[in-house]
């Protein structure tokens, strides 16, 4: 098959038909690898009769998650390529056709000019790789942190994290106008989407792009201890530089999980980095009851008893709709007592607009622990790009020189040890 003049130095297509059977029989940890290379196909008759195939093995599979990989690639597969100004190089990153020409074929030796780091702590890689690397390249951001996520709608057939959920639930206002029923629903939807992506998915990414991204890998503690252990040794196989932790939706308590020790020794021998959401969930973990797992607290003894592993709190516990900014001063208070607490600003930039936030974080943590993040691709939703939200970074007010810099890209580059 033909590939998009956008694309250079990836390998031949597959035939159509390995690309059917690999989506069709892949193992389930396997999600992108494939989808990806379908954004790429230009003949628009071949795209359809890969469409037309899969439709039949549609409605027949009955495992959810190779059936959500096949809704993934057909979403792929009607998405027509457009043109972004860009072009995508293997390895190297969105490039515009005039430095395609000045340096293709591309050399080892050939790097960018010298910049300082912009580096976006908080990616979720669900974007197609042209789009994605043409946002990032129009943004100025020179390094990535994508990020899996554990999670398994099958946990709330478990009886104790369903009647966990249940007691919460009942305690919360939302009580009184739905179903436990109807919430669970609501949960199982949001814990798997088609576009769920694995810390296979990630190692995919890594590979395709090694000096543009870094990956974080996920494992859900509320499993057994040999699942636990299966996922840590997958970080290494996969050499993934941290865990991605959502408490809410993996539900365990980071203070009372049995596993959490093991965790703790893996990132001291490793040298792993911990990024754990903190605030409120997005979707039915917007009621602050079901999202408690997330309070920053609950990091405590282990930020006291590990003071050398890096950890790394999400939205810098201020993610929440109903009450933006819940467990910010909490968390900066955390961060004050221990050195090894970091935040990002993932979904909770506008925290630099005000200048008493401003003021609370250099009384406390100060700036050389705040971490730029946006959460892409979730701002492309309210029509946000990437470049606006480190715009709005470079021009603020409140900000010295010297802390812009260190929160678009030096405090990061420091943590992972980025040249």
């Amino acid at each position: 098959m033909e590939r998009e003049e956008a694309y250079i130095g990836f390998p031949p297509l597959a035939e159509k038909s390995t690309i059917v059977e690999a989506l069709l029989t892949d193992p389930p940890g396997i999600r992108w690898r494939i989808v990806r290379d379908l954004f790429q196909i230009k003949d628009q008759n071949d795209r359809q009769e890969i469409i037309e195939t899969l439709r039949l093995h549609l409605e027949q599979m009955e495992d959810w998650r190779i059936r959500n990989r096949i809704i993934l690639g057909l979403r792929a597969l009607h998405q027509i390529p457009q043109e972004t100004g860009y072009r995508l190089v293997r390895l190297q990153g969105a490039l515009t056709p005039t430095e395609v020409e000045q340096r293709w074929p591309l050399h080892s030796s050939w790097s960018d000019r010298p910049l300082l780091p912009v580096v976006d702590f908080h990616i979720h890689p669900k974007m197609p790789d042209l789009k994605f690397f043409s946002d990032m390249r129009a943004a100025g951001v020179t390094h990535g942190v994508i990020l899996a996520t554990d999670t398994d709608p099958n946990d709330l057939d478990r009886p104790e994290v369903r009647s966990r959920l249940h007691q919460a639930f009942s305690s919360s206002p939302a009580a009184r106008g739905l179903s436990f029923q109807s919430l669970l629903r609501h949960i199982r939807a949001s814990l798997y989407s088609p576009s769920h992506v694995t810390n296979e998915d990630v190692a995919d990414w890594i590979r395709d792009y090694p000096d543009r991204l870094i990956g974080f890998g996920s494992v859900n503690l509320s499993k057994d201890g040999a699942y636990v252990r299966k996922k840590l040794d997958e970080l290494q196989r996969f050499q993934l530089r941290g865990i991605k932790f959502l408490p809410y939706s993996q539900f365990f308590n980071p203070a009372e999980n049995e596993h959490m020790g093991t965790v703790m020794e893996f990132c001291r021998q490793t040298g792993a980095v911990i990024l754990s959401h903190s605030g409120c969930g997005p979707g039915p973990f917007e009621i602050i009851e079901l999202s408690q797992n997330s309070h920053p607290a609950l990091w405590s003894q282990w930020l006291a008893k590990y003071p050398d592993v890096p950890v790394v709190l999400a939205h810098c516990g201020s993610y929440s709709t109903a009450v933006p900014g819940i467990w910010l001063f909490d968390t900066l208070q955390l961060g004050q007592k221990y050195q090894n607490l970091y935040v990002d600003l993932a979904a909770v930039d506008w925290l630099l607009d005000r200048e008493v936030v401003i003021r609370e974080i250099r009384k406390t943590i100060g700036f050389n622990r705040v971490l730029f993040g946006t959460d892409y691709p979730l701002p492309l939703a309210s029509g946000v790009s990437w470049a606006s939200i480190v715009q709005r970074i470079r021009v603020n007010t409140y900000l010295t020189s010297k802390e812009k810099q260190k929160v678009l890209g030096q405090n990061a580059a420091r943590l992972l040890g980025l040249g």
